[in-house]
């Protein structure tokens, strides 16, 4: 991977913006794509770096953005691929350059932000499993030592933190919890809600958590907001010390995300154009998925049809009648 690449990643992963790396791994000639050669394709759909000729740049865009948004890796087999296995996904490539080509796609996702609100033996055990699991860990807590060694960034206004880590682009999820021990318990909750994040919950018995519950009503949050709330939060697993309750959150954070299918998924910048998803289009000449946005065209029976290249454009033009009841590529 060159060195603007290498840039382009960490600014990236410092802005925590997600984005997809793109390797070739295999190649047999003609191909242009040669191993080793690594695109970075952001969540807007633009790619950066040299992976091959055209007709492999739009398949390989949108594996990414498919990568990204189910937070796997995948390996793309371009060309013949009898002999690789199950895992390995199939792709056409006919057009007029030939040569097979295998690129591995790779999602890097945002961390995870886990925001603690409180000073207390389970808040600084939240942080410290917090981060060894590989959350950016925040804690609303400016004045404990402890705390402000063992987090990532220290705040001083809670809401402010929340709202930030939730407008942030990229996609990034936000578990907030309320660890201040019966001290503002409510407070701190109704700023966190605010923010709407993937998870809340608050360190409280079922008797206080009734309590807790009664004064978020009257202050104004309704039941869904209120129902969104978990207390006592954690998995039941028996947790008795500070750092058996933190296993347990952390345990039904990851549960819940699984259970959601939130794993990595990402979002794009708000500023970003559509990706080229949302309009695609198949090749009737090699069967690649395109997106419609800036491919080759042409028309038959006045009806658009889009290309992976020139090439395969070419081809159709001189037999479109020949490619025109085949869809799913190669002439009918």
């Amino acid at each position: 991977m060159n060195r603007d690449l290498v840039d382009l990643a960490a600014r990236l992963t410092t802005e925590g913006r997600p984005y997809a790396l793109a390797t070739v791994v295999r190649s047999e000639r003609p191909t242009s794509g040669k191993p080793g050669n690594t695109a970075l394709i952001t969540a807007d759909g633009g790619m950066h770096g040299w992976i091959g000729g055209s007709c492999t740049r739009s398949e390989v865009i949108r594996h990414a953005l498919e990568a990204l948004d189910q937070g796997e890796a995948r390996l793309l087999a371009f060309g013949s691929t009898s002999g690789r296995p199950d895992d390995v996904i199939q792709v056409p490539m006919s057009c007029s350059s030939g040569g097979k080509v295998e690129v591995h796609i790779n999602p890097v996702l945002p961390a995870p932000v886990l925001l603690v609100a409180g000073s207390s033996p389970i808040a600084l055990a939240l942080v410290r499993l917090g981060r060894a699991v590989g959350y950016t860990t925040v804690a609303a807590a400016a004045e404990d030592e402890a705390l402000a060694e063992a987090a990532d960034e220290i705040v001083d206004d809670l809401a402010g933190a929340a709202r930030r880590y939730a407008g942030r682009s990229g996609g990034a999820r936000l578990y907030g919890v309320v660890a201040t021990m019966g001290r503002s318990d409510e407070r701190a909750l109704i700023e966190l809600a605010a923010a709407r994040p993937d998870y809340l919950g608050v360190i409280a018995s079922p008797t206080r958590m009734e309590e807790v519950r009664g004064v978020l009503a009257a202050e104004g949050l309704g039941e869904e907001e209120i129902a969104r709330v978990r207390g006592p939060a954690g998995l039941d697993i028996g947790a008795e010390s500070p750092e058996e309750i933190a296993v347990s959150i952390l345990a039904e954070i990851v549960d819940l995300a699984a259970r959601r299918g939130e794993r990595g998924r990402a979002e794009p910048s708000a500023e970003a154009d559509a990706p080229p998803s949302e309009a695609q289009a198949i090749d009737p000449v090699c069967g690649m998925t395109v997106a419609v946005a800036g491919a080759p065209s042409s028309a038959f029976e006045s009806v658009a049809v889009y290309f992976c290249c020139e090439g395969c454009r070419a081809r159709f033009e001189a037999t479109p009648e020949a490619y025109a009841s085949s869809p799913a590529g190669g002439p009918a």
